[in-house]
């Protein structure tokens, strides 16, 4: 499905700086006001239930419907099974390196969030981490946040309605166009949300620094710090290796010719937006048209670079904060909620934030101990959805180079 016929869209204006101006001013607020601010911790609930109501159906929704679209790709399976590899082993890199600068600048340290008092710190072994996966009751999965199995259970419905399409593809027409209703109805009471988003940001910024003070603003600035230092070493590591070694292409010339995709992606902070000039650059750059007009759009929504280091830092940032150890349980199911979780964030204006807020209860973190995230993200939303963007024609490279063989070098070469 092409980015013009998506129904469910949330326009921006300036609700990311009205978040951006609401936390800081909630964390001016708080430090010179106090203890008072609990006085109105009502506002703050309020917004942590209604992040609460819709982060479950917003998750199952989006990756189920993700996964049928890309079941279209069925018929072009050599050019799809050709991107998988790409997007599996950036993404779960980009979360791992967002873990290891998160373990080593470690920006929530001695800081103490609202909540931490309820936290039971959880050890998840091998044989836990496979129960968690697998679901046993459909509704008891969402009433408790259980967003391992509701990913799972996306994903296993998503590639069911794409071998029932083989057969009868008008039951997969059907099921798609449901999902997409359910899902821009999901997306309009999302817009609803982030309208009332600033006086909740507010008053559970307030409420944070009236309950750690300074320490607050300096950490949450480290965090800030601590995720472009992430980005950097996608952008200017990660992702190099990967156009020298693999594509054998430069990579300052990948960037000239990307540069209007990625100052369109970091100026609007959408990828939706930014997806028509990112194919365009794509085929100006030899990536074959079959390629750029398959691979991108479905790229544009599950291969999210950028939301995987963010998920897996801010929930990182709430264990340190409430000095919770994390074992190796947790670490892999930081690492894997981080990368799995950036597919549903797809396209949600602050999606990275509420998804890392579902990852940090799938933990065992309260989600009053996460809801600053959301106040926190816009300072990271520019940057993170550029590196979401400028990531997926690198795999669309890789298809049309060795797979389809047909990257068109003169192109490459002007």
């Amino acid at each position: 499905m092409s980015s013009e016929e998506v129904v469910f869209q949330i326009r921006l204006g300036k609700r990311p700086i009205l978040l951006l101006v609401a936390a800081i001013l909630g964390l001016i607020t708080g430090v010179v006001v106090g203890e008072p601010v609990k006085n109105i911790s009502i506002l703050g609930d309020i917004y942590v239930s209604l992040l609460k109501f819709i982060v479950g159906p917003l998750v199952f929704l989006s990756i189920a419907w993700a996964v049928m679209s890309m079941s279209d790709l069925v018929k072009l399976g050599k050019i799809f099974i050709g991107f998988l590899p790409y997007w599996l082993v950036m993404g779960l890199l980009s979360a791992w390196t967002a873990y290891i600068v998160g373990s080593t600048l470690r920006p929530g340290e001695g800081v103490r969030l609202p909540g931490g008092g309820t936290v039971t710190p959880a050890s998840l072994t091998i044989t836990d981490y496979i129960k968690n996966i697998v679901p046993s009751n459909f509704v008891d999965m969402f009433l408790n946040m259980k967003m391992l199995q509701i990913i799972l259970t996306a994903i296993l419905i998503g590639i069911a309605v794409g071998m029932i399409g083989r057969t009868t593809p008008q039951v997969k027409d059907f099921m798609t166009r449901l999902f997409e209703s359910l899902l821009a109805i999901i997306y309009k009471l999302l817009d609803f949300v982030l309208w009332y988003g600033p006086i909740g940001v507010f008053v559970l910024m307030a409420n944070v620094a009236a309950v750690v003070g300074v320490l607050a603003v300096s950490a949450f600035a480290k965090l800030i710090l601590s995720f472009y230092i992430s980005g950097l070493i996608i952008l200017l590591v990660l992702q190099p290796l990967i156009l020298g070694l693999v594509a054998r292409v430069n990579p300052l010339r990948f960037w000239k010719k990307f540069y209007p995709a990625m100052l369109t992606a970091f100026s609007t902070a959408s990828s939706n937006a930014t997806l028509p000039v990112t194919i365009s650059c794509a085929i100006n750059t030899g990536i074959s048209r079959d390629v750029a007009t398959v691979i991108l759009p479905v790229a544009a929504t599950i291969n999210m670079q950028g939301a995987c280091a963010t998920i897996t830092l801010f929930t990182l940032f709430a264990f340190q904060a409430l000095g919770i150890p994390i074992g190796f349980g947790e670490v892999i199911t930081l690492v894997v909620l981080g990368f799995l979780g950036a597919t549903a964030a797809a396209g949600v204006p602050g999606g990275a934030a509420i998804i890392a807020i579902a990852t940090a209860t799938t933990l065992g973190i309260p989600v009053e101990a996460a809801g600053w995230m959301v106040g926190i993200h816009p300072a990271v939303d520019p940057f993170e959805t550029m590196l979401n963007v400028i990531g997926d024609p690198i795999g669309a490279l890789l298809v049309s180079k060795y797979v389809t063989k047909d990257f068109d070098e003169e192109k490459w070469k002007q």
